[in-house]
């Protein structure tokens, strides 16, 4: 009987890590550089059988290990294109420690409870870890499980309610409502009444989802916008010439090849021209720089949007020297009515780890024009869903975004941006060098794209809704990220005070 019972010990030992392998399996495909949305459901699944069958200590320490390694195979290479280092390796490392948090929270709260309440310890606790860690991480949002669900779009459509949180919630309740019915003697009356609260919400989110975009789709009146990326070669020969002055050289024929380009785009019909992130480097003094843009805007009778980088500057306002005191680069658009006149200069507000500019003030330019209200933001802008949140309450209709990435994290960062488009309700146009360019409508439909690395198109148009939507996630914005953290301090009470845990 000894050796009966010990073998059935060591038979459900075995296939405990069985479920673990099968789980960091799919997890390493779930997120970051692969991703098979369907493998973002099902990894949680496993992983949780496999700490629910361990004991607490050895099982959440080999799990906490291996997240920690699966995180850096998903998001090492994205992360740290020119090579591993130290810094960003801790950072990924935490990130992967703060994603396992809610599996520790899960381990420990759920035995406390009894009934269908045990399903909401892990989604509430991850929906709450994303959006903590959405507040303290340098990368934002972009590790998101909402992001892995591109594409689907009757499922996106629920961001204009509940914002990205609702995503990670429906897709980690699925994990906890599995292994609840798994784990039953009497799985028949558990699948009844999973299928009874889980699949009936899950179902109504995708058909409500389909109705939004059956129902409510844009309407015929467009705009065609245009978005100009430079040429493969021109931050290859700006890194090679020697001297300020030929850098000046370079920025100004890189300027003049962008004006021809965007005066092809308004004589194909475009009525919003604008360029990518860094489409220049700007050594001269800005205002001689802007001026032909200002003539080819009333030339044109568009709005031109001339995106570029200035060089830091020592005190009497010229490019700084090397170890010279002098003002941080910017990075920043300026946006030119049909008039000529200026009607915003926007600098970057949210810098990437490392890119050392100076943040602009924070504030999302808005203006009023014959096609909706248009504003404007600068590519990791996009990653901040509360910063982002300023468009949807200024009922903006267009937003205009260029963007510089790098190959690795293709098309993952303007999947993210496509997301602050549909939690708002507005089009959304990123002109993205090396990376994906994309324009899409309020609900996330693509209007036109052109990959940087596929294409030698430079210019793309789309014809966009001149008229976007008011979202209810525009009025409330993170309420239901905080009715999250509400609900798992909730059930953590109850699991606390509780007197006879099972």
């Amino acid at each position: 009987m000894w050796k009966s019972k010990s073998r059935n010990i060591d038979m459900a030992s075995r296939r405990s890590y069985l479920w673990l392998a099968i789980g960091v399996i799919l997890l390493v495909i779930s997120s970051g550089k692969w991703v098979v949305p369907a493998a973002t459901w099902l990894a949680p699944v496993f992983i949780m059988r496999f700490l629910r069958t361990q004991k607490a200590v050895p099982g959440l320490a080999t799990g906490a290990i291996l997240y920690i390694l699966a995180s850096l195979i998903m998001w090492g290479e994205m992360l740290m294109p020119d090579g591993w280092a130290w810094y960003p390796i801790l950072l990924i490392s935490g990130l992967g420690l703060a994603m396992f948090s809610p599996y520790l929270i899960d381990r420990m709260v759920s035995p406390r409870l009894d009934g269908f309440v045990v399903t909401l310890v892990f989604p509430l606790g991850w929906t709450t870890a994303e959006y903590v860690l959405s507040l303290a991480s340098p990368y934002a949002t972009f590790s998101s499980l909402a992001y892995t669900q591109y594409g689907n779009l009757p499922l996106m459509q629920l961001v204009s309610v509940t914002g990205i949180w609702g995503i990670p919630l429906l897709i980690t309740w699925f994990a906890a409502v599995v292994n609840w019915i798994w784990e039953s003697e009497y799985p028949r009356a558990r699948l009844r009444c999973a299928f009874g609260i889980y699949g009936i919400i899950l179902i109504a989110v995708l058909l409500l989802g389909g109705v939004r975009l059956t129902i409510f789709a844009p309407g015929e009146e467009t705009v065609r916008v245009a978005s100009v990326t430079t040429a493969p070669d021109y931050r290859i020969r700006l890194r090679e010439v020697s001297t300020l002055s030929e850098k000046q050289v370079v920025g100004i024929e890189q300027r003049d090849l962008l004006l021809e380009q965007s005066r092809r785009a308004a004589r194909l019909g475009a009525g919003i021209v604008f360029w990518q992130e860094y489409a220049v480097a700007l050594v001269s003094a800005e205002e001689a720089f802007i001026i032909p843009g200002r003539q080819l805007a009333r030339d044109e009778q568009i709005y031109l949007g001339m995106a570029y980088s200035t060089v830091a500057r020592n005190e009497n306002g010229d490019p700084a020297s090397p170890g010279e005191r002098a003002t941080p680069p910017e990075n920043k658009i300026v946006m030119i009515d049909p008039s000529g006149a200026i009607i915003w200069e926007y600098l970057k507000a949210n810098p990437i780890p490392g890119e050392g500019i100076m943040r602009g003030n924070g504030i999302i330019p808005v203006r009023d024009t014959p096609y909706g209200r248009l504003a404007s933001v600068i590519c990791f802008d996009l990653d901040f869903p509360g910063f982002i949140l300023q468009a949807g309450r200024d009922d903006v209709d267009i937003l205009l975004a260029p963007s510089y990435d790098w190959k690795e994290i293709v098309p993952l960062s303007t999947h993210v941006a496509v997301f602050r488009a549909v939690e708002n309700g507005c089009s959304l146009i990123r002109c993205t060098g090396h990376g994906l360019s994309i324009a899409t409508d309020y609900q996330g439909r693509v209007r036109s794209s052109v990959d940087y690395f596929t294409s030698d198109q430079r210019v793309m148009i789309a014809d966009v809704p001149v008229g976007g939507v008011a979202t209810l996630y525009s009025l409330i914005g993170d309420l239901f990220a905080w009715l999250c953290a509400a609900g798992l301090v909730a059930v953590i009470g109850c699991a606390v005070f509780r007197r006879n845990p099972r």
